[in-house]
């Protein structure tokens, strides 16, 4: 089974962008409670990941009590096929190593869905809030980079898994 990822062309609005970004901070957090090692570099990466989780809820909610806008079916369908995938798949990393690597990993493909939002999304409101994230993944992986390097399977070019 191919892994699903958050299709960058189901975003019609910034409430769909911002339910992707609250999705990815979530697991980005999951991942680094799942981590066996404590690695102190990358309490700035928690710090930091919270703290965008909190503002992008904090607008949602504003943005959904409002009735400015409301969260397409498609980016819940998609959301919902990939915590289905990582739910089935989540025994299969139960090694420090490949815990790291899938940390590593979403950070990066973040990074690429964040950006390819930033350069389609009609939207001027989506791009803006796009690019922030953007800049945001950015930071993570660099964050990740600095304090893991090749034990999260970073080679220069980006982690892989």
């Amino acid at each position: 089974m191919m892994e699903p990822k958050i299709n960058p062309d189901v975003i019609q609005n910034e409430t769909d962008l911002l339910a992707a970004a609250i999705y990815i901070d979530r697991y980005v957090m999951d991942a680094i409670d799942r981590l066996d090692e404590d690695f102190e570099q990358i309490n700035s990466l928690t710090i930091q990941t919270f703290k965008q989780l909190s503002q992008n809820k904090y607008v949602l909610n504003d943005k959904v009590l409002s009735g400015e806008t409301e969260l397409s079916e498609d980016v819940t369908r998609n959301l919902k096929e990939i915590t289905l995938y990582n739910e089935q798949r989540e025994e299969q990393f139960d090694t420090p190593v490949s815990r790291l690597q899938r940390l590593c990993a979403c950070c990066d493909r973040s990074f690429a869905f964040y950006d390819a939002v930033a350069e389609s999304a009609s939207d001027e409101a989506v791009r803006a809030r796009a690019r922030e994230l953007v800049s945001s993944a950015f930071e993570r992986s660099e964050i990740l980079k600095r304090a893991l390097g090749k034990e999260c399977g970073c080679d220069g070019s980006g982690c892989r898994i």
